[in-house]
């Protein structure tokens, strides 16, 4: 395998598990919609939703960081915690001050998060206890 393919194959690996993950949660969120009226918490338990497939298949697959530990759970918690708490902030704003539609203003607001989330699993959470 070329060195290139080397280097690119966790961020693929990464962005290939997230777009899975993120079809969960829109998803979710087409089923939930009708039902949680709050922006908020509709969201933040689509959210939760797709944190649990997206740890799972994240550990595995893209860093390889073999069975989960009490560390890496916790991090990855504290990090979705605090992705989570953005995403539900900045899509009440967007949807509820601004008047936005909901699915336009999650494919922005899940960008920003998306950059976010891999940098901060790549050096903290699935980082080697050294």
């Amino acid at each position: 395998m070329s060195p290139t393919l080397v280097r690119l194959r966790q961020p693929i690996s990464f962005l290939a598990v997230g777009a899975s993950s993120t079809a969960v949660y829109f998803l979710m969120l087409w089923a939930l919609q009708g039902q949680i009226e709050s922006t908020i918490l509709l969201t933040a338990c689509c959210y939760a939703g797709s944190m649990v497939y997206n740890y799972i298949l994240q550990s595995l697959i893209t860093f390889r960081a073999g069975a989960p530990t009490g560390r890496s759970v916790t991090r990855f918690v504290v990090m979705h915690g605090v992705a989570m708490a953005l995403n539900s902030l900045v899509m009440a704003a967007l949807v509820d001050g601004l008047q936005l539609p909901i699915f336009a203003s999650q494919v922005l607001v899940t960008g920003g998060i998306t950059i976010m989330v891999y940098l901060v699993s790549k050096h903290w959470v699935y980082k080697p206890a050294s």
